[in-house]
């Protein structure tokens, strides 16, 4: 079977939905399916493209802002590139990357050319666009025209739900982890030096420098405990770097803090390894921005690491409270601080943690996944070894916050 992926963000960009797409489409679809990336770009993409395994077609995503909406010339550029692809390979089923632009998109050119297509839904997107009320129209159009709606979480689905999805054609597709990849053992010790991480309780988040993944809380936190043998590592970087060094500076966190930056998908393995408990106190934000899964929980308990996450979003599938880590309302400070003194100061009880983590990330499989992905794509039966997630632990939270 002939697949397109459409999608506005991808490679070298970084983001869990890149990952997630790249997992199942590169490595885990079926050899006798193609896959056709169509993404948009900047300048110097084709560097990246010519190296990767799958085709990628791309669109312009520079914007005049002279032109209003910025988003019309997206948009034709994008409808340009799929029906170019469509017709050249021939191509039998689209894959959207998400409800709006990418699905609007497929919807209109369903209508045009009966083309079939899926839609990919990660959480925050659709709960943003459910405030405005032409979106919220659109998003049911596209949601009812689909051959399948994919949602990363059980709260994602729930989500959709709301937002008009039909219950016969949504289904939960949990990101995974490769398991092998992250559980070690790796040399540490020059991270271990150049940190100055000997003899120290380590704390790791892993995630961009925005606000919902709650890099605030956990400074606040700390500032509070007034820990003398811990570090926190800090890894990659994001439009809250400077405002959030210099809370760590006002907090007196200076020697506690380590601004890591970015690094390798091939060491944030060893640095999941350096550390005694990974935290990312994610919470929603007044515009309903949450996290939507949290693969990077995942990654930690594959590397058997305790984590600690917000109850909030998608989290609640990411992380099994009491068996790989604890889930706290990461909305205020107090609770993350508790957490965090919980698993710091209980050795048996982060050992224990970890070694159920392990098991835990061991029940998400990317080649199930993928699987369960080719058969909505193809309107075909889903297998007895994927059932579908419970949306019961989402439903509640989504429609405390439908408009």
């Amino acid at each position: 079977m002939r697949h397109a992926l459409l999608t506005e963000v991808w490679f070298p960009e970084i983001g869990g939905s890149i990952h997630l797409y790249d997992h199942i489409y590169r490595e885990n679809f079926p050899l006798t399916d193609s896959v056709h990336v169509i993404a948009g770009g900047n300048d110097g993409d084709e560097v990246h493209d010519a190296s990767y395994a799958l085709p990628v077609t791309r669109f312009s995503r520079k914007k005049y802002e002279w032109l209003k909406p910025e988003s019309g010339l997206e948009y034709a550029r994008m409808v340009s590139r799929v029906l170019q692809v469509l017709r050249r390979e021939r191509i039998e089923v689209l894959h959207c990357g998400r409800v709006i632009p990418e699905g609007l998109v497929a919807w209109g050119l369903h209508k045009l050319t009966g083309i079939p297509y899926v839609v990919w839904n990660h959480g925050e997107d659709v709960a943003l666009y459910l405030k405005y009320p032409v979106k919220k129209k659109l998003m049911r159009q596209i949601f009812q025209g689909a051959r399948g709606v994919l949602a990363n979480s059980s709260f994602t689905r729930a989500t959709v739900q709301i937002a008009g999805a039909p219950s016969d054609k949504l289904h939960v597709v949990n990101p995974a982890v490769d398991a092998d990849a992250f559980a070690g053992p790796f040399e540490t010790q020059d991270l271990v030096e150049r940190w100055g991480l000997s003899g120290k309780r380590v704390l790791l988040t892993v995630g961009r420098l925005t606000r919902r993944k709650g890099h605030d809380h956990v400074l606040q936190a700390l500032a509070r405990l007034k820990l003398q043998d811990v570090v926190y590592l800090v890894l990659s970087d994001g439009e809250l770097e400077e405002e959030l060094k210099a809370l760590s500076n006002e907090l007196g966190l200076q020697d506690v803090v380590r601004w890591v930056g970015p690094v390798s998908r091939e060491d944030v393995a060893r640095y999941y390894h350096v550390c005694d408990v990974f935290v990312m106190a994610n919470r929603t934000l007044s515009d309903d921005d949450c996290e939507g899964f949290g693969m990077v929980f995942l990654e930690a308990s594959a590397a058997g690491k305790p984590v600690l996450g917000g109850r909030s979003g998608g989290t609640v599938d990411a992380i099994s409270h009491g068996v790989s880590g604890l889930l706290v309302d990461a909305s205020s400070v107090d609770p993350v601080a508790e957490g965090i003194k919980t698993l710091l100061d209980d050795e048996a009880l982060r050992k224990r943690l970890g070694e159920q983590g392990r098991a835990w990330a061991r029940t998400f499989s990317w080649e199930r996944a993928a699987r369960r992905v080719r058969a909505i794509a193809a309107g075909e039966p889903l297998t007895p070894d994927a059932p579908e997630a419970s949306a019961s632990n989402g439903v509640e939270r989504a429609e405390e916050r439908a408009p």
